[in-house]
């Protein structure tokens, strides 16, 4: 009567595992998440290498920003949410990707930027405020080497 028992408690466990082992196979890609943010001051954009598992590399990503805040200081606070096109994509291989974000028109400056993914992953980065057009740049008292 034991061994009966035993028996089929081994077979239901085998057959839960084997559920959960296809489960995990074909469960859409919810982890996405930033690898590298920078800003890149020469080009004034956000660059971010973005980190995801799916089936094809052809996912395409956009911010979707909050209203830009004020900090304590001068600064100001916004928030993107990065949203993935296939977010239901099965999770069978890892991808990363590029992506840079032009800021010329952005008018929440100076600020610290926030990018989180769905997954709850986060990172930020300062970039400072505006350019303005025309303007001379700023005299430094550190020494240059002449042209």
């Amino acid at each position: 009567m034991r061994r009966a028992t035993l028996g089929r408690l081994v077979q239901h466990l085998r057959i839960w595992v084997l559920g959960f082992a296809v489960l995990l196979y074909v469960a859409p890609a919810a982890a996405v998440s930033v690898t590298a943010l920078t800003y890149d001051t020469g080009k004034d954009q956000l660059v971010l290498t973005i980190a995801y598992r799916g089936t094809n590399p052809d996912h395409e990503f956009k911010v979707q920003w909050d209203a830009c805040k004020k900090l304590d200081d001068e600064r100001m606070q916004i928030l993107g949410l990065l949203v993935d096109n296939q977010p239901d994509d099965l999770a069978r291989q890892e991808f990363t990707k590029p992506m840079r974000i032009d800021l010329r028109d952005f008018s929440c400056r100076p600020a610290k930027v926030t990018i989180r993914t769905s997954a709850g992953f986060f990172t930020s980065v300062d970039i400072p405020a505006a350019k303005t057009r025309g303007s001379s740049p700023a005299l430094s008292s550190e020494p240059r080497n002449a042209p």
